[in-house]
């Protein structure tokens, strides 16, 4: 007898390990919910012959003895024994959903993204520049430092920016985000995008905001900033970057 042909079907399928872990649950619903009907249809048979179940449906013959009973009873504990079997399946199959969460998951939650930006070398101090703060052109020194997506993975990014208005009254804004601050990074052909909700600390008052971020792999940098949707700070003109400084590409 010679072995089967089977034909060479390689189907190319691009999941990642996060985007698994609702699939795998949701497979684990789907089957609770074919066993709970399972359960319901063998408690139904017994309501039947039992005569509590109304139903049009009779007997033939009418009368149900003891051994009928029995098989009945005999039967519906067959069929538990097989759903508490796959029960118990089901239940090693959840717990391995859950190291596959506790391994994919480091400190904070964030979103991954297929690109990396980064200033190298630690943070990048500028000289005078414009903002509008509170809907005032301020003029403002800053410092800048992030790097977002390493490894092409959200863990472990951050942003940190901090702008020191001069004039009478010298006010810092900082602007300090984390993972658990980002809610999206989108990348282009032309940079990254970061948006997200962070604490500001304007003065010493800190307020929730809400960001965006542009970084553009040609050494730019633009940031706005809201709170209620009324603009809180926007920077008008793009903030440099020197080119020698900074990074950007995909993995």
């Amino acid at each position: 007898m010679s072995f089967p042909i089977i034909p060479n079907i390689t189907p190319l399928i691009s999941v990642t390990t996060e985007q698994t872990i609702p699939l795998l649950l949701a497979s684990i619903a789907l089957e609770e919910f074919a066993l709970a009907h399972i359960m319901n249809a063998e408690a139904e048979k017994l309501q039947f012959v039992l005569g509590t179940l109304e139903t049009e449906v009779t007997f033939t013959p009418a009368e149900v003895s003891l051994g009928d009973l029995l098989d009945v009873n005999t039967s519906v504990r067959s069929t538990l024994r097989d759903v508490i079997k796959k029960e118990m399946l089901l239940e090693f199959k959840f717990e391995n959903v859950l190291d596959l969460i506790g391994s994919t998951s480091s400190g904070g939650e964030g979103p991954a993204c297929g690109c990396n930006a980064a200033i190298l070398g630690g943070p990048i101090s500028w000289g005078p520049m414009e903002i509008v703060l509170g809907g005032a052109f301020l003029s403002a020194t800053g410092l800048l430092d992030f790097s977002i997506c390493p490894n092409c993975s959200a863990n472990g990014s951050f942003f940190t920016l901090t702008f020191i208005t001069s004039g009478t009254q010298i006010t810092p804004v900082v602007l300090n985000i984390s993972t658990a601050d980002i809610t999206s990074i989108a990348c282009d052909a032309t940079g990254v995008t970061i948006r997200g909700t962070a604490n500001v600390l304007i003065g010493l008052t800190a307020e929730m905001v809400d960001f965006t971020i542009r970084i553009n792999n040609n050494g730019t940098v633009s940031v706005t900033l809201t709170s209620g949707g009324i603009p809180l700070l926007e920077t008008p003109t793009l903030i440099p970057v020197p080119v020698a400084s900074f990074s950007f590409g995909t993995c």
